[in-house]
């Protein structure tokens, strides 16, 4: 009898629980379907057929143009309402509707951990306070003569590749010239991985089990739907590769760690202690909240493989488009150039230093209008933890949202009809003034915002400049214009190639 009143309870919870879930969905679509929706949506594909993500942007172009503030993606049967004007970003950035990330970001999951690009609510508070001292700007000084070392490993490769003539493979060598400066900044690991092979292990290296790791999250993420099912990717034939990718990760940033506990402990028992951090390990090591506590083993080793992934990668691609469009657009290379001579006056040495980053305007102008050119990360979501009412439309809570920053950056409604057109003084403070803060989120916004944009920004600033005072770059002609391609960065589809030419000998 008490079993039979067990099962009783048991189905009527089972099925008040899907009755719940069912009328959660009816509530959010039957709001969802009275926003805008591009045609041609398909009742089972949605709008893949229709290739929204394909190479190029060009649907997502037609679209912002179109509905230029916001409007539902069908991704098969799953509808994701899409915000593309600070008017409707907004609200979302700024938590007064939302500041959970969905479940996108559980993709990253055994990578990063429950690290801040995943940690919520009080966790996150607490961890973000903890990492700022990371990024301030006492730490961010010592990390400059950082930048200037692996550009110059960098800029000898270029050497030798414009003395034979030959053109250089730009997101390759930015890739490996970036995880350089990772390494050398998050462990003060000289690794010499632009000019050979990382030591490996069980025939994996860190840089290729991040390459492996980018590469099935971008492949669950657009290609294969099915996979983002937990169950279903760990019975899948790739599941052990990307295992032994993650686990290889949190081994060597938990070695990493636990050996630098080890040498800050011994410096204290010898009377030596760490006063001042040398790097991005001595900063987690060191923060403590304001109860005294740090992070646990596990907690840096989410931060270091964040630090790690969005430390390189972004920044690589950004440097990337960066590059094409100086090569595309002489004549703000050479306002840069003259930029930098200008600060380095006649110096005996081309090293940037710190207080030279400030000066550098026009760069910065140059560097933000790239940015908004091509966005390394196209697009973020959120979940909605307060009901949101857009253009009339309220959205339940638990709706996910995407904002689509390529399309903010591309909205003809914000910034114009030539959005098109590589125009840096679009960045002069009396045009910003003008603009909406939210119109540029390539960093995000609000208090989610990326912690590392300074760092990002000023190893920009340091390649660029040291790249320009040693070398002209142009396109290789008859080479097809470069298209870029969603994945968890916007990357060129095929190796971009640039030419280079040497300047007066300069070194």
């Amino acid at each position: 009898m008490i079993w039979q009143v067990f099962g009783i309870l048991f189905v009527t919870a089972f099925l008040w629980k899907l009755l719940a879930s069912l009328n959660k969905i009816l509530s959010e679509r039957g709001a969802i379907r009275k926003l805008p929706c591009p045609p041609g949506a398909h009742w089972l594909f949605g709008h893949q057929k229709q290739g929204p993500f394909d190479p190029g942007y060009k649907w997502l172009l037609d679209t912002v143009k179109a509905f230029p503030r916001v409007f539902t993606l069908w991704q098969g049967v799953l509808p994701l309402p899409v915000l593309v004007h600070p008017d409707t970003i907004k609200p979302l950035l700024t938590g007064a509707v939302a500041n959970t990330k969905s479940a996108f970001y559980d993709l990253f999951a055994d990578w990063v951990g429950d690290g801040l690009v995943r940690s919520k609510s009080a966790k996150w508070k607490r961890n973000r306070r903890l990492l700022t001292h990371s990024f301030h700007l006492d730490v961010l000084r010592t990390y400059t003569p950082v930048f200037n070392d692996c550009v110059e490993v960098l800029i000898g490769k270029m050497d030798q590749l414009a003395a034979q003539g030959k053109p250089i493979d730009v997101n390759h060598e930015l890739v490996l010239c970036t995880f350089d400066v990772i390494l050398r900044t998050a462990f003060s690991y000289k690794s010499d991985c632009q000019v050979q092979a990382l030591p490996k292990e069980d025939g994996i290296d860190v840089l290729s089990a991040c390459d492996t790791m980018t590469w099935f999250i971008q492949e669950r993420m657009f290609h294969n739907k099915l996979l983002t099912v937990p169950w279903i990717f760990r019975l899948s034939s790739g599941y052990p590769k990307y295992k032994k990718a993650f686990e290889y990760l949190r081994k060597i940033a938990k070695r990493g760690i636990q050996d630098r506990k080890k040498e800050i402990t011994d410096k204290i028992e010898a009377g030596d202690p760490l006063t001042t951090p040398r790097d991005f390990l001595d900063t987690l090591l060191m923060a403590k909240d304001e109860d005294g506590n740090g992070f646990t083993v596990e907690e840096m080793a989410d931060e270091v493989n964040t630090f790690m992934f969005a430390g390189h990668e972004t920044t690589a691609t950004s440097m990337t488009w960066l590059l094409y469009n100086l090569a595309k657009y002489p004549e703000h290379q050479t306002k840069i150039r003259e930029e930098v001579d200008e600060i380095l006056g006649d110096r005996d040495s081309d090293r940037i230093i710190t207080k030279d980053l400030n000066r550098m305007a026009y760069t910065t102008l140059v560097m933000k209008e790239s940015m908004r050119m091509m966005t390394a990360g196209p697009l973020v979501s959120r979940v909605l933890t307060a009901p949101y009412t857009i253009d009339g439309v309220t959205l339940p809570v638990g709706t996910m949202l995407g904002i689509s920053i390529h399309q903010l950056h591309h909205n003809p409604s914000v910034w114009g009809e030539d959005h098109m057109e590589f125009k840096p003084s679009r960045f002069l403070p009396e045009n910003l003034a003008k603009m909406d803060p939210f119109a540029f989120l390539s960093f995000s916004a609000g208090s989610r915002n990326c912690i590392g944009q300074q760092f990002a920004l000023n190893k920009i600033k340091v390649f660029v400049a040291r790249i320009l005072r040693r070398f002209r770059l142009s396109l290789v002609p008859g080479d097809p214009a470069p298209v870029a391609n969603m994945t968890v960065v916007s990357k060129p589809v095929i190796p971009l190639y640039i030419r280079l030419q040497q300047i007066n000998g300069k070194s």
